[in-house]
């Protein structure tokens, strides 16, 4: 019996052999769904997979959240964020002279006609996150993992709640569900919140990992059993390119495949460098610790909004997700500032002890306009990206890989990716 070849449509699809380096969300979403259209895939992944990134973060499939990271408000409070021992930001101030390029165009970024046009782009992409995580899921069984509570964002105080009001304007710009909800509303939709907080809003169409770790081993564990090889070496850099072949350099020897994608993450900047090709990308680096279930526990993910902290409800705990420190993906990590955010977690969460189970450093790759970039680059049609993710890296990964897919195997895209390319 002959198996039938995957199609678009009536036209079969060519088999190719590709090269995927990077093993995060976008890396194994990408390899699993060619694979799952019936190219051959290696991948090039040198860490664990539930130790990177994609396994570290608040496992929120957040759909609304296309805020960028700079707009007036980021830019003008960065002065008190630096001084305040408590905030949500730090940089490492050795690296600043490696980081004065990006950090100027995230301030040309912060002009109110940039933030409206980055947010779209970003819009333009998360509404497609559910369907292709639904559809990740689907071909690897893993849809345990997930469900749908929404996020919900809450504010102790007025002055809060009004400056977040633009972003709520823009939310409903973008056909965005939102529910608003009143201090007593909130006591009601989240038992395990501590009655401090007076506005909130929920947005429905979010989902949650329950476990992004297990997840990640999962998606890795599904593309292997599917025939896909990994190989745990570092991809040095590329070292040809002509429109039938590409090649890379590897710490064990040179590999040649039709297709290459690069997809790894803070990482790919580096790579990309060694054909030339500059991209302003840095590391947001992120931090997590992990605390005891609460009880009576949180059913939503939940976005503190004076404090920039997540807290979100795990299967092994209460994991707090909170602050960005910019510095060289390799600076050893400093856990000061989310261990500080503890005792305000304990404000806010009902029967939620200070036991600190585990603490993570990850890398968030982040572009400064907050879009990522993703297809074929030109004058290397054979080479193909999807990167710069930031904070919705882990909601766009399944997105990024059918996109990327979806163009290998020649499929028509649904959607202008002039705006995301390179």
């Amino acid at each position: 019996m002959v198996e039938a070849e995957p199609t678009r449509g009536e036209e079969p699809i060519k088999k190719r052999n590709v090269i995927v380096v990077g093993g995060g969300i976008a890396g194994i979403s990408t390899a699993i769904f060619l694979l799952d259209d019936g190219h051959s895939v290696t991948l090039f992944e040198t860490g664990q997979p539930d130790k990177g990134t994609s396994s570290g973060n608040a496992g929120v499939i957040s759909v609304a959240s296309c805020v960028p990271t700079a707009t007036p408000r980021t830019i003008a409070n960065v002065p008190s964020m630096l001084l305040n021992p408590h905030g949500p930001l730090m940089i490492r101030w050795r690296y600043l002279p490696k980081l004065m390029p990006w950090l100027t165009r995230l301030v040309l970024n912060a002009a109110p006609s940039r933030v409206q046009r980055n947010a779209r782009r970003k819009a333009e992409l998360l509404a497609h996150a559910s369907k292709n995580y639904d559809q990740l899921l689907s071909i690897t069984g893993l849809g345990g993992l997930t469900h749908q509570p929404g996020l919900l964002t809450v504010f102790e105080t007025e002055r809060g709640w009004q400056q977040s009001q633009w972003i709520l304007n823009l939310l409903k710009d973008i056909g965005r569900d939102v529910e608003i909800l009143n201090s007593n509303e909130i006591g009601q939709v989240e038992h395990g919140l501590k009655p401090i907080f007076q506005h909130a809003f929920l947005t429905p169409d979010s989902g949650h990992i329950l476990d992004p770790g297990k997840l990640m081993i999962g998606l890795h564990e599904a593309f292997l059993a599917r025939g896909g090889v990994r190989i745990s070496e570092r991809v040095l850099g590329i070292t040809r390119s002509n429109p039938k072949s590409v090649t890379v350099n590897s710490s064990n020897g040179e590999y040649t495949a039709e297709r290459l994608v690069v997809t790894a993450g803070a990482w790919s900047k580096k790579l990309l460098a060694t054909i030339g090709i500059k991209v302003p990308l840095e590391a947001e680096r992120g931090y997590h610790v992990m605390l005891p279930k609460p009880e009576p526990g949180l059913s939503h993910p939940i976005n503190v909004f004076e404090e920039s902290m997540f807290l979100s409800p795990m299967n092994s705990g209460l994991r707090l997700t909170s602050g960005v420190e910019l510095a060289s993906t390799d600076a050893p990590p400093d856990f000061t500032r989310v261990r500080r955010m503890i005792p305000r977690a304990l404000r806010a969460v009902k029967g939620l002890h200070p036991d600190e189970r585990q603490i993570w450093m990850g890398c968030r790759p982040s572009m400064p306009d907050s879009v990522p970039r993703l297809g074929n680059i030109s004058g290397h049609e054979n080479i193909f990206v999807g990167f710069g993710g930031g904070h919705v890296g882990m909601t766009l990964g399944p997105t990024i890989g059918r996109i990327n897919s979806d163009l290998i195997s020649g499929r028509k895209i649904d959607l202008n990716l002039d705006t995301y390319k390179l």
